[in-house]
């Protein structure tokens, strides 16, 4: 049986203005697991999660609309032990789209070998 083992995981501060923001540099050989997104957007807006490939392909993840103040807290698939909220192939990079404000919070990450 293939084991899905992976690193530990990684927590990043993520401040992301208005426009695209690579929050996570996708690594040719490894798949990225987002295991959880907590912040908060400083107007109202959407934010927007894309994987986008290095061929500029994208693959929207998720889009939340967002009051001014209003926070976010995305974390692991309910009920699955340590399954990661977002699973970008490898060469993807994480991607935060943001319109209204900036995204201010914290990221938690592994990448699978």
């Amino acid at each position: 049986m293939l084991q899905d083992a992976h690193s530990r995981k990684i927590s990043i501060p993520v401040s992301a203005p208005i426009g695209d923001t690579a929050v996570i540099a996708g690594e040719n050989d490894r798949w990225l697991y987002v295991h959880e997104l907590i912040g908060d957007l400083a107007s109202a807006g959407n934010l927007t999660i894309v994987a986008i490939n290095e061929a500029a392909a994208e693959r929207i993840l998720a889009t939340f609309t967002l009051d001014a103040g209003q926070g976010i807290t995305l974390q692991d698939e309910p009920g699955e032990d340590n399954r990661p909220r977002f699973e970008l192939k490898p060469g993807e990079d994480f991607v935060l789209r943001v319109t209204g404000g900036t995204f201010t919070g914290a990221c938690h990450y592994s990448l699978r070998y």
